[in-house]
């Protein structure tokens, strides 16, 4: 129980500091007017303008 406590906790943990990192990028994406590139769930490539975000 003690480990699947701390597993859970850690994930919590992860999830926090990778929308962080989402964030921040965005922020600096707008900050430069440029385009964010991802991909969506089919792999399809997709380009999105600054302003969109």
């Amino acid at each position: 129980m003690i480990i699947k406590k701390k597993r859970e906790d850690l994930s919590e943990k992860i999830k926090i500091a990778l929308d962080k990192g989402i964030q921040k990028l965005i922020a600096e994406t707008k900050a430069a007017n440029s385009y964010l590139v991802i991909a969506d769930k089919n792999g399809k490539i997709k380009k999105i303008p600054a302003k969109d975000l």
